[in-house]
């Protein structure tokens, strides 16, 4: 498997709006750990579940309006999911180029044209400007899609209605609820989706990501392997890939 990289001579300002894209939608995984994706396989899978017991249905409501107050979505990105993406973004222009390059799976030669330099040194040059205009670009983004993933809640929490009837028996819900008026349950449901955006627990999960990119060439290899009976994809070429020097683009 063959992934895509840039060159350095490729204008960085334009990379950088790419890897900020990829990043902003990896920062709503957390905020929609609850939430079903829209494919058509995911939609046949969700139409072939049994249907939900009314009464149970009727229970899970509440239990949900606790746990995923509409509102939920803003106040998880509004602040919190930003300042996350500013740490991954500069965690990641912290990184080599050639270990980018070769992580994606690069060869040698071509991870080592990339360079010692860091992604955000190679950024820098090409544009002075490109950490300022790189927080502003995230600024942005996350205030324009605060109130399009908002549109997703009222869906995204009947949907977890659903799941909550199926896997819990009314008395279960009832339970839920009870202890959701207790002046302790009430602070565990208020925070319940906020420590999915905890800065602690979030910092934890960022570690991983040196480790990842370590074992990517590994990964890369063994699904090379697996996939080997395949016809090779088209070759996308152009000047915007890295490719093999022996390989023509």
């Amino acid at each position: 498997m063959r992934m895509m990289f840039y060159r350095p001579t490729l204008p960085m300002p334009r990379f950088a709006r790419l890897a900020l894209a990829s990043v902003a939608m990896a920062a709503l995984v957390p905020a929609g750990a609850a939430a079903q994706t829209t494919s058509a396989a995911a939609q046949a899978q969700a139409a072939a579940q049994p249907p939900a017991d009314p009464a149970r249905l009727v229970a899970a409501r509440p239990v949900v309006e606790k746990l995923w107050p509409l509102g939920t979505y803003r106040r998880m990105m509004d602040g919190v999911i930003n300042g996350m993406m500013e740490q991954v973004m500069n965690q990641m222009f912290e990184m080599r180029a050639g270990d980018f390059a070769k992580a994606a799976g690069a060869s040698g030669a071509t991870a080592d044209a990339a360079g010692d330099k860091t992604l955000g040194e190679l950024a820098t040059e090409a544009d002075p400007h490109f950490r300022e205009r790189t927080t502003i670009a995230t600024d942005v983004m996350m205030k324009e899609m605060i109130p399009l993933v908002e549109k997703l809640e009222p869906g995204i929490r009947e949907a977890l209605a659903m799941v909550y009837a199926r896997k819990f028996s009314a008395q279960q819900l009832a339970d839920m609820n009870s202890f959701f008026a207790t002046p302790s349950g009430t602070a565990f449901a208020g925070e319940f989706m906020m420590t999915f955006v905890n800065p602690e627990l979030m910092g934890q999960m960022q570690s991983f990501v040196p480790e990842l990119m370590a074992a990517m060439p590994a990964i890369t290899a063994k699904v090379e392997a697996a996939t080997a009976h395949l016809p090779p994809p088209a070759k996308p070429g152009g000047a915007n890939s890295f490719s093999d020097p022996a390989t023509p683009e």
